[in-house]
């Protein structure tokens, strides 16, 4: 009986391998019939992707990133490349984080967060919008089908369009009209794409905090959305709480910056002067996710710690990310996964673990909403009232010299 139990065992786990393994390889590059491929070894795009973080792979290190010159534009390339199919695996087609909805799956619970952004930033049908750092797309084809609107996103990643194109190539033809992604740099967005004055609304959705300087992007979306119309971020961002002085709280910043593919976090204070830099008027600022919090969700760190539902617990928590870590190390050794993919694993362990820990400590947060209005041309900021939720925001555009008010847009 015991002997039988063993056999039974043993062929158990060799099916359940059998069935996984080639799943999980799906979603390893190149993975996918050969759709989508690297552009190099990965090997070598790691050891280019750590020349811009000084002791990247080391904890307990008081090192900072130092300045870029290009604002982080090479960094955020080469990571994106390396992590896309392990941010897919793991979040789905949302790279970011949100608040989640007791009895709601993690997938749905982004998406209803997702279209919240979209309603702060009046996005709605027929409207002409930009995704500046769309990922794979995921976000914008929600926003699409949930709003009407028509959006443009752009990424640096190439693999990145590949992979959205591919997807939205099995969509309807209604979905496909209204969608569209290009590769290029939101620090300097091609103008026969994104012209001047141009768009009703552009959003940053957790892809503003990879350049070092916020100023360059949100001056690139001032410069293509309509004067008196909205640019919305939702961002990282360090709490007020934070303290520049805790070794602590520096190690985990730096954590999540090397493993993020991040530069420069700061506070909301320091991001209201790049966005007024940038030309722009701060109209909101506050924390989307305790927000929700106050609405009856959970936090956004369950994702990344416990897990909030069977497919996160096996992917994105503490225990799937370290399923995933073991898996991939096997796949490696076995010459199945490509030799890096482990290295990978850790490197986006750093920002896993950091930013976990962070959120736990009230130090951090990925959800933090900034809506500017963008002022008629030639019209000096004139920085007023901020309102820290949307209630308030709805009360400052209710009574807004120039919301929707300039004359020929």
């Amino acid at each position: 009986m015991g002997g039988f139990t063993y056999f039974s065992a043993t062929v158990l786990v060799a099916l359940a391998a059998w069935a996984y393994i080639p799943s999980w390889y799906q979603v390893t590059p190149g993975g996918r019939s050969g759709s989508n491929t690297l552009d190099a070894a990965r090997l070598e795009i790691l050891a280019s992707y750590d020349k811009f973080y000084t002791n990247a792979t080391e904890w307990d290190s008081p090192v900072q990133p130092a300045h870029d010159e290009a604002n982080n534009k090479d960094a955020a390339e080469r990571y994106f490349t390396l992590i896309t199919d392990f941010f897919e695996y793991g979040w789905g087609d949302a790279f970011h984080m949100a608040p989640l909805k007791p009895g709601w799956s993690f997938l749905r619970s982004m998406g209803e967060v997702e279209k919240h952004f979209g309603q702060l930033i009046g996005l709605r049908p027929g409207a002409r919008v930009a995704d500046l750092g769309m990922g794979i797309g995921g976000p914008m084809r929600r926003l699409v089908e949930f709003t009407g609107s028509y959006i443009t996103g752009v990424t640096i990643c190439k693999y990145q369009v590949n992979r959205a194109k591919k997807i939205t190539s099995e969509l309807t033809e209604w979905n496909q009209e209204r969608l569209s992604y290009t590769v290029g740099d939101y620090n300097e967005l091609p103008a026969e794409i994104f012209p001047e004055n141009a768009f009703d609304a552009a959003y940053f959705m957790e892809s503003l905090s990879h350049a070092e300087d916020r100023t360059l992007p949100l001056s690139q979306a001032k410069k293509i959305v309509k004067p008196g119309h909205l640019v919305g971020g939702w961002q990282w961002m360090l709490k007020p709480s934070f303290n520049y002085s805790d070794s602590v709280h520096m190690d985990l910043k730096r954590g999540m910056e090397y493993g993020g593919g991040l530069r420069n976090l700061n506070k909301p204070e320091a991001r209201h002067k790049e966005w007024n830099d940038a030309g722009m008027e701060v109209l909101l600022s506050y924390d989307m996710g305790d927000d929700f919090l106050q609405r009856g969700w959970v936090g956004w760190w369950i994702a990344v710690t416990q897990g909030h539902d069977l497919p996160s617990m096996l992917t994105s928590s503490y225990y799937g990310r370290r399923l995933t870590m073991a898996t991939v190390r096997i796949l490696e050794m076995v010459g199945i996964a490509e030799a890096g993919t482990y290295r990978t694993a850790q490197m986006l362990e750093h920002c896993g673990f950091s930013s976990a820990t962070s959120g736990e400590m009230g130090i951090f947060t990925p959800a933090w909403v900034t809506i500017g209005i963008v002022p008629p041309d030639g019209q000096a900021v004139n920085q007023g009232p901020i309102a820290t939720s949307p209630d308030g925001l709805n009360q400052i555009l209710a009574n807004h010299p120039y919301y929707h008010q300039v004359a020929g847009f």
